[in-house]
């Protein structure tokens, strides 16, 4: 593979992060080979590209440089066809059929999703050769759940790859039964019944793909039901629903048809014509729109949640403006709005929060930008103005009555190549003034107007919202201003009138009302739009006046300026899910993956059972603690069994107590108790799958007590330390208790896999200023930062610096966290390891210039990156191409990071679960260079221009596909294998600071103590916003959250179990004594009549003080009468007066 295009000071950039990166690696490879860790060695393999991602994810020995080679010479999709016949030329030890298959589709899989998610290893349960009823073989894959996370195009190619494979090695196609196809249909329907997929096919289509693949699409159960019908086939082997198998028809063929199509034409495949049938019968799962123009879509206001408010229903009037544009915090599925218009709208968009949005995606991150529009308000006073700063937000809040518009929200023209949404009308604004040939930014009204005359248009500034008014409207207003204006001082004062009010707030044009009169300081191009004279006399212009469609085209002929639409297009959107920056924690958050059973009780405490004694007899011992004996905590748990090969001893530590060597792994057989050879699964003598895991018995005083003494604490001084109950890795792998004192002296937490992590809503960032990062210019200057983004030296904390891709922006509160995780892994290498320590850190600022590896969920490749600068907003700050080779977005996703070190030196691939998708959110191999061409294909999409061209404004006006008019924009897939797909990014939006605006949304507020609250202050919000109907949103909270709540609680009432808390045990009816049968605890309802009744208070308030249909109205009323049904209603006491005294 070529090497990456870069320029002299980016290429010095990345060798200095493998450096970092290499220094890490040595120092860590020398504290693992002190033994006390499951591997002597560090366990996170290095790539530098996706053909090493892939080999080092997969563990087959030379396909990445076969994968160099056949992307070099072809698409990557193409790629992963022909890797398949390197498979099946045993180019890589494979022995059998099913292993060619197998490692084939696996490799594919992997190619096509960048070697990133863990879909290929953990979404592809096995594969087999089967008989079809004439005797012919067919292959069936079996798709497990975390499939999901390859996203259909990469299902639906796993499928083309197995056939085509399938056809190499001589294996015919799968001729199904017709039961078989009827178990689909029914499976299929039912499994979006529990998942609610994305895309669910017709019954027909369903049946046209089963009929006609020629891989049989199998599946392991996923999910808890049983299919209904269609039940004990010969050739299903389970009768529970199979989800892997569900999405893959559904989400990957049924809706990636046309791709497949695509590349079955390249490489020349037959049996696959079907799929134009499918196709021309297919309804997309994104609706094209019609042809001319856009229409309101309501999509994005089903499933609402109680407590999330609505800020504008679709297409509404005084909903968010679209303007057309990029800040330097936005793209990759994130929108810029005015810091004022988040505090307005009750601090619920805080800067990170997600939104669902009506076009042209589905949802979005919430940015600050300050170069766009914030709302106009009507204050308690009448006075309507527009609010554009935060400062002035935080003067204005309390004061303001209604909410007239709630702004601009800021989309990018990559958001309509990425959604391959047509563009559409933006609001009009100065920067597409001046691409029409606005001169400059005028002074005050009257220059404005004294740049029309040339044939430009009105300055948007003093183009107000004609389009708002109808032509009725209009003619009352002007003849109001006429009769009753008057000019005092340049300044419009007309007599108050609650019609004129309503029309003035219709236009938004500001005014204050004073002294019975309302007040306009820029008066004369609303007097020219109304078609008066600057005496307020009816112009010439009302005699030949015609028709008109809207009220812009009547401004304009009364008053002879050219306008353009000031509210553009209008976009819905209400709140998704908040924000979020906080330490990943286990449930119970714990120290230390070292099991105590049941022996810490529910605190899950070391030192607490390290202080129980137990008999000193282990031939009677039974796992619980009693108080009688010698032998200070002496437990009984399930521990991994492992062996000295030096001196034979059996532990259960991965460092021998006796000679201090490194133990190896003893697998045995469970029935026959042979141990079996390094590499093998299952017994050799029977069949069964080998296990590393026995009773031990284990003196956890002595094991606490020495683990004291090694980290220098005494038993009075140490803190509280949490283990586990229990392991669920396969190795059963336990870990020092030395690491986890140190963990709780820092008060932080391990992860399940021995990393210590933060997470935090993913945000982009190209550009940075110092000054908002919290890090001084000499700081950045120290770690490469020398110059701005126009080239002059970075002397000032104010000045522009373009972000490095592989530089990330963490919390404050994230900051503060590694500061503690630094000195964890300092104490760690000193007291654990006896080397030196690594960070040296004091402060957040200290750890600029670290390195971390970033990791997103459902994803098993870290990302190497580095520590630029903090930011007060609960988010992470990184560059597009950083969130990209995550396979991320910024439309609420959320990852994590951890320290470089902590990640090297404690993650071992012995702690993960050996269930199914165990292996996902695990940094199984660390990406070291960000390429764009091996990154998610969203981030090249990402428009990097200074302005856009007046080309792309008119495109808008006429709804052009963004495809058409993509040769007038830069975006990043024109610079790819170019120096500038690096470096010398511009925008066409500033803002003032990325964290300006609310932190915390008010959402998380406290103040809002239950979901009573939460609602009343969400309808409170509703009713000053003129773009939300309250009713409306009353009924959709009630059917789609309240109500399936109280209905599927009263139905999970009556079939709950119950439960001892003491031990654990359930029971699907009480015990006649009451009691546990186990230990004798009391035995508990697990479902309570407050599960049952939590909403229904709040559900008839909202029906008695909103006007809801009587359908909704009904069902609380029914609802309520089942649930007195089953509790029985409350009695009514009747009182005295002698009650009250």
């Amino acid at each position: 593979m070529a090497e990456l295009v870069t320029s002299p000071a980016y290429r010095a950039y990345l060798d200095d992060l493998i450096a970092g990166l290499d220094r890490a690696m040595e120092i860590a490879n020398k504290a693992k080979s002190v033994g006390v860790d499951p591997r002597p060695y560090v366990e996170v393999p290095i790539a530098s590209d996706l053909a090493g991602r892939v080999e080092a994810l997969l563990g087959y020995k030379g396909v990445a440089a076969k994968i160099r080679y056949l992307e070099d010479r072809m698409s990557r999709e193409e790629a992963a066809l022909k890797i398949g016949d390197a498979f099946v030329g045993k180019e890589f030890g494979e022995s059998t059929r099913e292993d060619i298959l197998d490692h084939a589709i696996r490799a594919s899989m992997a190619l096509l999703t960048e070697g990133v998610v863990a879909a290929p290893t953990e979404g592809i349960g096995k594969v087999a050769v089967r008989k079809n009823d004439d005797g012919t073989e067919y292959l069936s894959i079996y798709y497990a759940g975390p499939i999901r996370s390859a996203g259909g195009t990469a299902q639906a190619l796993s499928v083309l790859v197995g056939d085509y494979v399938r056809r190499l090695l001589g294996i015919d196609r799968y001729k199904p039964r017709d039961d078989e196809i009827e178990r689909y249909v029914e499976e299929i329907k039912q499994y979006n019944n529990i998942q609610s997929m994305q895309y669910l096919p017709k019954d027909d289509d369903i049946r046209l793909i089963i009929r006609n693949c020629p891989i049989c699409i199998d599946g392991e159960p996923t999910e808890q039901e049983e299919i209904s019908g269609y039940r004990n086939l010969e050739r299903v082997e389970t009768n529970v629903v199979r989800g892997g198998m569900g999405l893959v028809i559904a989400e990957g063929i049924g809706l990636k048809a046309p791709k497949i199509q695509k590349n079955v034409a390249k490489m020349n495949l037959d049996g696959w014509e079907w799929l134009e049938e499918l196709i021309s019968g297919n309804t997309p799962a994104q609706e094209e729109e019609e042809e001319p123009g856009i229409h309101p879509k309501d999509k994005y206001m089903r499933d609402m949640l109680a407590g999330r408010p609505s800020f504008s229903y679709p297409m509404r009037k005084g909903g968010f403006r679209f303007r057309l544009g990029r800040c330097r915090n936005t793209g990759l599925a994130t929108c810029g709005f005015n810091p004022a218009t988040l505090h307005i709208l009750d601090d619920y968009l805080a800067v990170g929060t997600q939104m669902k949005v009506e076009r042209p995606g589905k949802a979005c991150g919430v940015v600050p930008c300050t170069d766009i529009e914030g709302p106009t308000v009507r204050l308690k006073s009448g006075e309507v103005r527009r609010i554009d700063t935060l400062d002035s937000a935080n003067k204005y809040y309390d004061q303001v009555e209604y909410i007239l518009d709630i702004g601009e929200i800021l989309i990018s023209f990559g958001e309509f190549m990425e959604n391959n949404h047509v563009l559409m009308p933006p609001s009009y604004c100065e920067e597409w003034w001046i691409q029409e040939g606005g001169p400059r930014h005028p002074k005050n009204e009257a220059e404005a107007l004294s740049f029309v005359p040339g044939g430009a248009y009105l300055h948007p500034d003093y183009t107000w919202f004609w389009d708002n008014c109808t032509e009725e409207q209009l003619v009352f207003l002007s003849d109001k201003v006429a009769e009753t204006g008057s000019f005092r001082d340049r300044v419009l004062y007309i007599r108050e009138d609650p019609a004129v009010k309503k029309v003035l707030e219709e236009l938004l044009v500001p005014h204050t009302v004073e002294e019975g009169f309302y007040v306009l300081r820029t008066p004369l191009a609303f007097i020219m739009g109304l078609g008066l004279t600057d005496t307020l006399a009816k112009s010439p212009a009302w005699k030949t006046l015609p028709p008109f469609s809207n009220g812009l085209s009547m401004a304009m002929s009364l008053s002879g300026l050219k306008m353009r639409s000031k509210a553009g297009t209008r976009v819905g959107g209400r709140m998704g899910r908040p924000g979020k920056s906080a330490p990943r924690k286990m449930k119970p958050p714990v120290h230390v993956l070292f099991p105590i059973g049941e022996s810490g009780g529910m605190k899950r405490s070391i030192d607490n059972a390290a202080k129980i004694c137990s008999s000193d007899s282990e031939e009677n011992f039974r796992g619980t603690s009693v108080t009688t004996g010698q032998v200070e905590g002496l437990i009984q748990v399930q521990t991994g069994e492992r062996r000295c090969p030096k001196c034979g001893a059996v532990t259960f530590k991965s460092r021998c107590s006796d000679c201090g060597t490194h133990t190896d792994a003893v697998y045995r057989c469970p029935h026959c108790n042979q141990p079996g050879e390094e590499g093998q699964e299952s017994c050799p003598k029977c069949g069964a799958n080998l296990v590393c895991s026995k009773e031990s018995i284990v003196s956890l005083g002595q094991e606490y007590a020495a683990a004291l003494q090694n980290v220098g604490m005494s038993p009075s001084s140490a803190p509280e330390l949490k283990g586990v109950r229990g392991l669920i890795s396969r190795e059963r792998v336990v870990e020092p208790l030395e690491k986890g004192l140190l963990r709780a002296k820092n008060n932080i937490f391990v992860f399940r896999d021995g990393t210590i992590r933060y997470d935090m809503i993913d945000l982009p960032l190209t550009h940075f200023r110092p000054a908002e990062v919290d890090v001084s210019v000499e700081k950045l200057r120290s770690i490469g930062y020398t110059k701005d983004m126009h080239g002059a030296d970075l002397t000032d904390a104010s000045q522009l610096v373009e972000l490095h891709p592989q530089d990330i922006m963490v919390s404050v509160d994230c900051g503060e966290y590694l500061v503690r995780v630094a000195a964890y892994v300092d104490e760690l290498l000193e007291k654990v390891y006896g080397m030196e320590a690594f960070y040296h850190v004091k402060t957040p600022e200290d750890l600029v210039g670290h390195q971390v590896m970033g990791l997103a969920p459902h994803t098993s490749a870290g990302v190497l990156a580095r520590i630029v600068g903090f930011t007060k907003a609960k988010a992470g700050y990184a560059h597009p191409y950083y969130h990209a080779a995550k396979r991320r977005n910024c439309d609420g996703d959320e990852d994590c990071v951890m320290l470089l070190m902590d990640g090297l030196l404690n993650f071992s691939r012995s702690f993960l679960p050996s269930t199914r998708g165990g292996a996902m959110d695990a940094p199984l191999v660390l990406t070291t260079t960000l390429n764009p061409k091996e990154v998610d294909k969203e981030t090249l999409n990402v428009d990097v221009m200074p302005s856009y061209p007046l080309e792309v404004y008119t495109a808008c006006l006429t709804y052009r596909p963004p495809k058409e008019v993509g040769k007038f924009v830069d975006y990043v897939e024109k610079r790819v294998e170019t120096p500038g797909q690096f470096e010398g990014f511009s925008f066409t939006h500033d803002t003032t600071d990325i964290s300006e605006g609310p932190i915390d949304t008010m959402y998380t507020n406290p103040i809002l103590k239950g979901t009573a609250d939460k609602i009343k202050a969400e309808l409170g919000l509703a009713d000053r916003i003129r773009a939300v109907d309250t009713n409306d949103l009353a009924e959709r909270i009630i059917n789609s959250h309240l109500m399936p709540d109280m209905i599927g609680n009263l139905r999970s009432f009556s079939k709950q179990a119950f439960r001892c808390p003491k031990c654990k045990t359930s029971y699907r009816r009480i015990p006649v004594s009451g009691k546990c049968n186990k230990c004798g605890g009391p035995v508990k309802a697990t479902m309570h009549k407050g599960n049952v009744t939590k909403y229904l208070e709040i559900a008839k308030y909202m029906a008695e003080h909103y006007t809801l249909s009587d359908y909704t109205n009904q069902r609380i009323q029914v609802t309520e009468m089942n649930i007195n049904s089953t509790f029985g209603e409350e009695e009514k006491v009747q009182m005295d007066l002698s009650d009250f005294f």
